[in-house]
């Protein structure tokens, strides 16, 4: 049993709500006794099925990058975005304590962007270059 205490247009109610069952509530008001009937609670909407559908199958290409293994300063990138690249070539040159570093790529494929600048500084882990 709850008890509230309201002060409406300047007139003090004691109003204790004694049960409510089936959306009926037994509440006093300053000791006389009322039914009052409450809103009953939305249902909620069914929600409609959610049949997956899967993506199209293109044959988009697999991209591959080139990591930088250690951090460092980029001092040169040595490829640009449309150049053909070979297995074990050169893509940029790290200054990494003082000693510069040849990244190559591990693979072969097609420069599709350059993600640093020379000056710029990288951790490791930081994608140098992206491949198609």
């Amino acid at each position: 049993m709850k008890e509230y205490k309201y002060n409406i247009n300047g007139n003090d109610y004691t109003v204790r709500v004694e049960g409510i069952e089936d959306c009926i509530a037994t509440v006093y008001v300053n000791g006389e006794s009322y039914t009052v009937k409450l809103p009953e609670p939305e249902k909620p909407a069914p929600r409609p099925s959610i049949t997956p559908v899967s993506a199209p199958q293109t044959s988009t290409p697999k991209k591959y990058s080139v990591k930088a293994p250690l951090p460092g300063v980029i001092i040169e990138v040595v490829v640009k975005p449309g150049d053909e690249i070979k297995r074990g070539q050169t893509v940029a040159i790290l200054d990494a304590m003082k000693m510069e570093n040849n990244i190559v790529s591990e693979k072969a494929g097609i420069v599709a962007q350059i993600c640093v600048q020379p000056g710029e500084s990288v951790l490791e882990g930081t994608d140098l270059v992206v491949f198609e």
